[in-house]
């Protein structure tokens, strides 16, 4: 791995440009009163503090005191906090940190799967439990009285983050996914299935996007077609032309030993039943046998002269590296540790954790490009990079702050360093896209 030295600080920089993040603090009202606060300098510090071990108001006013060069006092510094304009001006911040990396196009990797898709998006949700007290503002689940929910979606080439959402934890799944306006046509969403809502995938297949995600166990849908199914299905279905509802063709515990693939017709929950029939939407179903006599059934819009159940089920494994993004976030970069009971101050502290994430991503795509982070076997895991940041992160404060040469000098300890803290033990690793590329072998478009 090697890095451009005179690279690393302005891509930093053009992540979180001090002057464009001026101009956001007075549209959002930041700047108000108390103008030795610098809006860009302010949120660099709460970004970098969350690198601290428990850090919180003093650890980050630390950071502005090296950015800056000035001591502020602690109560100004703290009311900064306290403000529903300085959650937007971090809301903005990270919008503005990884809008480039939507375009998908300046970092598609060398692969077999991107062939297939601009993108693959993994999109789900993690709780993160605030101070009881909070519980009317942020009202929390069976496990927490008070909480809030952080959403996130992921690219799986390089595990970029391209889209976050945070609000209150009792917000139902369903009701939150990213606007589909945001991914290039041809992209892949994978998503649990609490977000699965019938009238999504309809909005998903109009924009031009595919999709792959579970059916909820309880779904009933209307089987109107075979692609793969014992014979029995298909003379049920000879008899009834009209469609035969699934729970008659596969009654409630019933097991199976071979993949069935279907096309389905599913009625939103939202239609009445007099105009249930104009609204009909057609989907495919794969149902996998599973572990203990269990079902995996896979609602998808991809063809099935493509990708068949098996390669359906490896394709929707690759879902559970952004499960791997929140454990990163959670054990790295302190998105579970709220030092504060105020309602404005967690939400700027979960911000925070998450465009420190954006930062870590970024430093590894000065180390290595984005279109070779793809998989567990990648050339440089960000997972790990992101947890030798935590102890490089002094050396990369005093190279922002310091003039040119000096930065230059700095940069070239802190890259030592970092390779060294990040440098995984030579383990031969399973690649996380390998178990595709027998099913991608064939067919794949030029």
């Amino acid at each position: 791995m090697s890095v451009a030295y005179d690279e690393l600080i302005p891509a930093l920089k053009k992540m979180l440009p001090a002057r464009t993040l001026g101009v956001i603090g007075r549209a959002v009202s930041f700047i108000q009163r108390l103008r030795q606060i610098r809006a860009g300098i302010f949120v660099w510090a709460v970004v970098l503090s969350r690198f601290g071990h428990k850090p919180g108001f003093a650890q980050a006013g630390q950071w502005y005191g090296r950015l800056s060069g000035k001591e502020l006092a602690p109560r100004p510094w703290q009311l900064r906090f306290k403000s529903a304009s300085t959650v937007r001006l971090f809301e903005e911040a990270f919008e503005r940190g990884v809008r480039p990396w939507r375009d998908s196009r300046a970092r598609r990797p060398r692969h077999p799967l991107a062939r297939r898709f601009p993108d693959v998006i993994a999109w789900d949700s993690t709780p993160v439990q605030v101070a009881d007290c909070l519980r009317g503002v942020f009202k929390g689940t069976r496990s927490a009285k008070a909480a809030l929910k952080a959403t996130l979606a992921v690219s799986l080439y390089g595990l970029l983050p391209l889209f976050a959402q945070v609000v209150p934890g009792n917000r139902h799944d369903m009701l939150l996914f990213p606007p589909l306006q945001l991914f290039r046509k041809g992209t892949l969403l994978l998503f649990d299935k609490g977000f699965v809502a019938y009238e999504r995938l309809k909005e998903i297949s109009d924009a031009g996007l595919k999709y792959l995600c579970p059916m909820r166990l309880n779904g009933n849908p209307v089987v109107i077609g075979v692609h793969r199914a014992p014979a029995r299905v298909r003379k049920a279905l000879r008899r009834h032309p009209d469609g035969i509802r699934l729970r008659e063709l596969l009654p409630k515990g019933k097991h199976i030993r071979q993949p069935w693939d279907l096309e389905v017709r599913v009625i939103p929950k939202s239609q009445t039943r007099r105009s249930h029939k104009r609204h009909w939407i057609t989907t495919r179903l794969v149902i996998m046998p599973g572990p203990k006599r269990s079902l995996r059934p896979y609602l998808t819009n991809l063809s099935p002269l493509e990708w068949s159940p098996p390669a359906l089920r490896e394709l929707y494994r690759l879902r559970w590296q952004v499960e791997l993004v929140f454990k990163e976030l959670k054990q790295h970069l302190n998105l579970e540790y709220m030092p504060s009971k105020d309602p404005h101050a967690v939400q700027i502290f979960a911000w925070a954790s998450l465009l420190a994430l954006a930062l870590s991503r970024t430093v590894a795509t000065c180390f290595c490009p984005a279109r070779a982070l793809v998989g567990l076997a990648a050339a440089l895991r960000p997972m790990l990079l992101t947890r030798a940041l935590r102890a490089t992160i002094r050396l990369l404060g005093r190279a922002l702050a310091a003039p040119p040469r000096e930065a230059a000098l700095l940069l070239r300890v802190f890259a030592d360093e970092l390779i060294a803290e990040a440098r995984a033990p030579q383990v031969k690793r399973e690649d996380s896209f390998e178990r595709l590329r027998p099913f991608l072998a064939k067919n794949v478009p030029a």
